[in-house]
């Protein structure tokens, strides 16, 4: 039972990496027309008509295609262009706040930086239009910044990486760089999602297990070769043959009314899990004992919590015993 709801797991995450990705392609290519196509059409500087037809070398046919869509020939407005730029902040960093929402457990989760993320590059943007050549500007916006104090502890330190890529894609669309934020927000998104999908905190063996193994498969599960050092005992509370599942205990009033839901939120949200045998407490409610490794995006808080709440009434509580009990 335990492996066909492993396997059903890891074929749902494969799935769900491969949604994800046409979507993200999808998103990339609508938005990149969509930015090629305004450029064009609201062009910085003035540009020279042409006339006939196109030239057949890649850089000529570009500076034709403008002189034919271009809107205003002699140079957008500047208040135009500095809306271009925004837009394009905006359009190139809502990957980025996708992979932070789809890379984090909800205990992870910052609702505060997902805003963050999204409204600083548009902002940045809007400040080197304004600052643009001018080092007096310059020089005033850095007196008013160092009279600003911002105070704001993180939740994970990864988490202020999102901080600087946003303000890379602000950078580059504000100085018309737009084809380099495009860039930076693909290659962002790309390794972001690389890092969570192989898991590169845990050791460097399993870590390089997965970039070589099928997908699925984990050092446990491979035979030991004679020259391997023996294996060390599995320390109390984990499960046989992984040593990232916990043991998680679950009190309930009826066995026979809360095993089923219980499963079900298991065979949902748990990676791999398999049950113990059922221990009756004295004068107190039955006790469901499981060894789960939870998914990355529910963590075992979620997954307790979405215990509580899917099992109710049945389920009275749930936690994880201390080391050694």
């Amino acid at each position: 039972m335990a492996r066909k709801t492993s396997e059903a797991a890891r074929a749902a995450k494969r799935e769900i990496g491969r949604v994800t990705i046409i979507r993200l392609t999808v998103y990339y290519l609508v938005a990149g027309v969509l930015l090629l196509g305004l450029s064009a059409m609201l062009p910085q500087d003035a540009i020279d008509p042409a006339t006939g037809q196109p030239p057949s070398d890649m850089h000529g046919a570009l500076e034709w295609f403008r002189s034919q869509v271009a809107v205003f020939p002699t140079g957008t407005p500047r208040w135009l262009d500095a809306l271009l730029q925004m837009v394009a902040a905006f359009l190139l960093v809502l990957p980025l706040a996708f992979a932070y929402v789809r890379t984090r457990t909800r205990i992870k989760f910052d609702h505060s930086l997902v805003q963050t993320v999204i409204v600083l590059p548009i902002v940045v943007t809007a400040i080197l239009v304004v600052v643009r050549d001018s080092l007096a500007l310059a020089f005033s916006l850095a007196g008013i910044v160092a009279a600003v104090r911002f105070r704001n502890n993180l939740k994970e330190s990864g988490d202020a990486v999102y901080i600087f890529g946003s303000i890379g894609i602000g950078f580059a669309s504000g100085i018309h760089a737009i084809s380099v934020a495009a860039v930076l927000s693909i290659v962002f998104v790309v390794v972001e999602l690389a890092l969570w999908k192989f898991d590169f905190s845990a050791e460097f063996e399993r870590t390089f297990a997965r970039l070589c193994l099928p997908s699925g498969a984990d050092l446990a599960e491979l035979p030991r070769l004679p020259g391997d050092p023996p294996k060390a005992a599995t320390p109390a509370g984990n499960g046989a043959g992984d040593d990232r599942m916990v043991l998680l205990r679950v009190y309930v009033d009826r066995v026979e009314d809360a095993q089923p839901v219980i499963e079900a939120v298991l065979a949902r949200d748990a990676k791999r899990w398999t049950m113990e045998p059922v221990v009756a407490v004295a004068n107190g409610p039955p006790v469901l004992t499981y060894r789960v490794r939870a998914r990355k995006s529910v963590g075992m808080d979620g997954l307790r919590e979405r215990l509580l709440r899917e099992g109710a009434p049945h389920v009275v509580a749930a936690d994880e015993p201390p080391p050694g009990a």
